[in-house]
């Protein structure tokens, strides 16, 4: 498989099982490296609706990826901490970054600077009025999981728990009462 033919596959008519059935290719092309590569380009020479559909689809493919097959997605576990996560700007693609972040904190124990990066950006798009609702939602889980590495993340835990509550949706209602709530 081909950056071009993988880009013509991201760019394909969305269907019901499009991720599934381009991750499946993807890994049967033995092509991870290079969607990884795609998902983390900023394609800056694309105009910016073709920029956006590259980035967004080709994180819901890794997110697909990582979580069908972890060991897959790992060999770029250190970039992903170190650069990609924090350099990662397309607001729909951030849901799939930090939902891969969430888990792989759990499996993954990056670099202390690393960690601080990952915090920090994490609470910038946790808190972020321009962030969609399940950007927020995760943003919050990679905090969670920051909470007792990151000596700044848990003393303003509950200042950034309160923030995301302003105007909060259902969704992030239910996640606060259930996941979110401060230790006693």
């Amino acid at each position: 498989m081909t950056e071009a033919e993988l880009v013509k596959s991201l760019s394909e008519r969305f269907y019901s099982d499009f991720a599934d059935t381009v991750a499946r290719r993807v890994r049967d092309a033995g092509a991870v490296e290079l969607l990884y590569r795609v998902a983390t380009s900023p394609y800056a020479n694309l105009p910016k609706p073709a920029r956006h559909k590259a980035a967004f689809r080709s994180a819901y493919v890794l997110e697909k990826i990582y979580f069908a097959a972890p060991d897959a997605f790992m060999p770029f576990a250190g970039a992903f901490c170190d650069r990609d996560f924090p350099a990662c700007t397309d607001r729909s693609a951030q849901r799939h970054f930090a939902k891969i972040m969430a888990d792989l904190l759990g499996r993954y124990a990056p670099e202390s600077g690393d960690l601080e990066r990952i915090a920090e950006t994490a609470a910038g798009w946790a808190v972020s009025p321009e962030a969609k609702v399940a950007v927020k939602v995760w943003a919050v889980e990679v905090l969670k999981r920051c909470r007792e590495r990151v000596g700044w993340v848990a003393e303003s835990w509950d200042d950034i728990v309160e923030t995301v509550a302003l105007d909060a949706t259902p969704g992030i209602e239910s996640r606060m009462r259930k996941s979110w709530k401060t230790r006693s």
